[in-house]
């Protein structure tokens, strides 16, 4: 009997998005949720906490290590959710050349929703100057991509789209 493909999803969007919230409630549909941001390099952990620019040869690194922790995770997790920006669409192209059974999923809310998240945020606080630089440098997604819409409070909202997207798979 052949080896069924893994379902592999990556949520991706715009800080305070809300994308590693959404990865989250795809477990609720039996995923195993990996926020990329566990693969960042110290030197770009480094760079993101002090504030300073983010190199590409940094992301080069950092992708590389996603990279090779969802090659680690799939074969014990087929179905797997990915949590991480993508500000840069070279970056979701060499993913999917790894995973090209990937299905990405754009996360967006309005601008001041976001803000207030951004805002309210403990664990990883930015300034809002930092935060502007990392969305200007956001690429319109040119991969294919479906959308979900995290403009509100709570999860019923998110579940709902998640659903109809996972029922499609």
């Amino acid at each position: 009997m052949p080896k069924k493909t893994p379902t592999l999803y990556v949520t991706f969007g715009l800080p305070g998005a809300g994308k590693t919230y959404a990865a989250r409630l795809f477990e609720q549909f039996g995923y195993t949720m990996h926020d990329g941001d566990d693969d960042l390099p110290e030197r770009m952990r480094t760079a993101i906490h002090t504030q300073q620019p983010v190199s590409d040869a940094m992301r080069d690194e950092f992708f590389n290590a996603i990279i090779a922790h969802v090659h680690k995770l799939l074969p014990d997790h087929p179905k797997l959710v990915v949590a991480q920006t993508f500000i840069k669409e070279k970056y979701r192209k060499r993913f999917l050349d790894h995973f090209p059974f990937a299905k990405f999923v754009l996360v967006v809310a309005d601008d001041p929703i976001r803000e207030l998240r951004l805002e309210r945020r403990t664990n990883q606080p930015l300034e809002p100057d930092y935060t502007r630089k990392m969305i200007a440098l956001f690429e319109t997604p040119h991969i294919p991509y479906k959308v979900i819409s995290n403009d509100a409070d709570g999860a019923l909202h998110l579940e709902d789209q998640i659903a109809a997207l996972v029922k499609k798979s």
